[in-house]
């Protein structure tokens, strides 16, 4: 009989675990909205008061991409493609937030500086939006997932007893 009960908190926790787990991903997620957050204000900064290539600016601003020297050669927007071709799964990033990353990195770099500025201005604002959403997300969501994750396990414990 310990054992049985042992085993049934065991799976209970697991479940409740499982739930942290999604939890985990949500907050994945903000925090790459928070870092690209900061790398807008950095390239946007780097672009009003540096004069280089576009690859280059957006290298030195953060780490959230690198692109080797090598690829320089190739237009910016395949760079930017294959830099962020790996981002969903790695940060659990929406369908929506592809997107924007997208469509930003298919822009940055095709006007002049007040363009770029401009284009760099819009994004903030635009991933602002996902950031608060993740935000709200997390809120709403995380007890949610961990009850849902504990109750599931409660639930499988229950039916080995």
């Amino acid at each position: 009989m310990p054992l049985k009960l042992l085993g049934a908190v065991l799976i209970s926790l697991s479940g409740f675990l499982m739930g942290c787990m999604y939890v985990q991903r949500l907050k994945l997620r903000r925090d790459f909205l928070r870092e690209f957050s900061v790398f807008l204000s950095s390239l946007s900064t780097a672009v009003r008061y540096r004069s280089a290539d576009i690859a280059v600016l957006v290298n030195s601003c953060g780490e959230l991409f690198s692109f080797p020297e090598n690829d320089y050669s190739r237009p910016f927007s395949q760079m930017w493609q294959s830099s962020i071709a790996d981002f969903k799964k790695r940060w659990r990033l929406s369908e929506a937030d592809m997107a924007l990353l997208k469509e930003f990195g298919e822009e940055l770099g095709t006007t002049d500086v007040e363009g770029q500025l401009s284009h760099i201005a819009l994004y903030q604002g635009l991933f602002s939006k996902q950031q608060s959403g993740a935000e709200d997300d997390i809120i709403q969501k995380s007890k949610l997932y961990k009850s849902l994750g504990l109750f599931g396990g409660v639930s499988a414990a229950l039916m080995f007893l």
